[in-house]
């Protein structure tokens, strides 16, 4: 079961870092939470990396902007290019639309961050740009997807001490936790000062 540590209470700017292996949901996860806090009249900015699949696999990643679900390809499975990862090649078009729509997304209500990877945390490249963005908590609440591996160096570039917030998620009861969530942000967004 996931470990869910979310505090009573919040303050504008608080950050969550929500975590998982590989293609558990946490990209469905903030999706969810995109929706429930439109539907709840908040405002949600950011930018999510959407899984694109043909026949069952994985070929390459879209760019969404949180605000207005916008799309563009980001990534195609390969190597080559200006940036690109042992898996990745990057449009570099596509990661500067992604600064911006992060960038015009920075104060909403619920800020969306879909991901600090190695490419931000490691090489900083990609998002790395998002980072001062997080750290200057215009937003009411963040979350920012981080894979395992790198919740220390995320809580570390962030300004965010050991025991933040965090939401870690496995494949058992997934569905449920996109409510709970859901819930927790509306409810701390609409007590937070």
């Amino acid at each position: 079961m996931q470990n869910l540590n979310l505090p009573e209470s919040a303050p504008r700017g608080t950050i969550l870092l929500v975590s998982g292996w590989r293609r558990v949901g946490k990209t469905t996860l903030l999706l969810a939470v995109r929706q429930a806090a439109l539907a709840a009249g908040l405002s949600v900015g950011g930018l999510l990396s959407v899984a694109r699949f043909e026949d069952g696999a994985k070929t390459g990643i879209d760019v969404m902007d949180a605000a207005t679900r916008d799309t563009l390809p980001l990534a195609t499975v390969g190597t080559g290019g200006a940036v690109s990862t042992g898996r990745y090649a990057f449009d570099p078009a596509a990661l500067e639309a992604g600064l911006a729509f992060a960038g015009r997304g920075q104060a909403a209500d619920v800020f969306l961050v879909d991901e600090l990877g190695p490419l931000e945390l490691v090489r900083g490249e990609g998002w790395a740009e998002v980072i001062p963005l997080i750290r200057r908590r215009a937003f009411g609440v963040a979350l920012v997807v981080v894979r395992p591996e790198l919740v220390g160096q995320a809580r570390a570039a962030l300004g965010l001490p050991p025991d933040s917030p965090a939401i870690e998620i496995d494949e058992a009861g997934r569905g449920a936790l996109a409510e709970l969530v859901s819930a927790w942000v509306i409810r701390t967004l609409a007590a937070a000062p």
